[in-house]
């Protein structure tokens, strides 16, 4: 019952704009190491991306996937379903366990059934994609080879629609971004326990885009993402960004 509550409070009734802010999150809510922080991290989401989504005056479409869902089946099946339009943004979202094989310094993704690269998902949405604004595909993971606790809730409010539109719109052509929570031959932490369980670069993430969103730093990705590198966590994450 729980983690239906907590699917069921992403869907918020769509607008009536002609864009849309597309969400895809994989998000192991069953695995008994990581259960209580992956909960936590769609808690979080689904606060965050509605409010962009509306800041941004998108409509927002989100879905949530465990359970018997989280697999690469589903995966492919929601990537090719999207109905992406000029201008709109797609944002892929990944929370679970990750490792490293030799064909790539990105994560493999461990879902239920198999594993996959990051960066297939990453190309797999620009080439069907290429009409989107921004792409944005994060893996929050471990990528071996073979203060959180003190902090309460956040609450996405407060945005300056300048800053917001400057982040998600403010550039010419379009643009997509990979990136992950490890660079390649480390482990990624999660919270547990404590007031704000999940992800380590979850939260340093969210912060970073919360902190854009408000004028606190300038509202570029490339300051987002090294802003989460380089906050109170230090991690040692890693992003690219293409130009198209």
């Amino acid at each position: 019952m729980r983690k239906l509550l907590i699917v069921l409070l992403c869907l918020i009734p769509l607008s009536e704009s002609a864009q849309t802010l597309h969400t895809l999150m994989m998000c192991d809510m069953e695995d008994r190491t990581l259960a209580r922080a992956n909960e936590n991290e769609v808690r979080e989401m689904c606060s965050l991306i509605p409010m962009l989504a509306s800041v941004l005056e998108y409509e927002n479409n989100m879905t949530v996937h465990s359970g018997q869902e989280f697999t690469t089946t589903v995966l492919e099946q929601e990537i090719n379903n999207l109905k992406v339009l000029e201008g709109d943004i797609v944002l892929f979202y990944y929370s679970s366990h990750g490792s490293n094989w030799s064909d790539s310094e990105w994560p493999h993704m461990s879902l239920n059934d198999k594993s996959i690269g990051e960066e297939v998902v990453y190309d797999f949405l620009k080439m069907n994609y290429p009409q989107a604004k921004l792409i944005l595909c994060i893996a929050n993971c471990c990528n071996m080879d073979e203060e959180g606790r003190r902090a309460q809730k956040k609450s996405y409010n407060s945005f300056d629609p300048k800053y917001v539109k400057e982040l998600f719109l403010g550039f010419e052509g379009h643009r997509s971004y990979i990136a992950s929570s490890s660079i390649r031959g480390q482990y990624s932490y999660a919270w547990v326990s404590g007031n704000r369980p999940g992800g380590i670069y979850g939260i340093a993430l969210r912060d970073a885009i919360v902190a854009a969103c408000k004028g606190e730093i300038r509202a570029e990705w490339d300051y987002v993402f090294e802003s989460a590198k380089k906050g109170r966590f230090r991690i040692q994450s890693r992003n690219k960004c293409l130009n198209i």
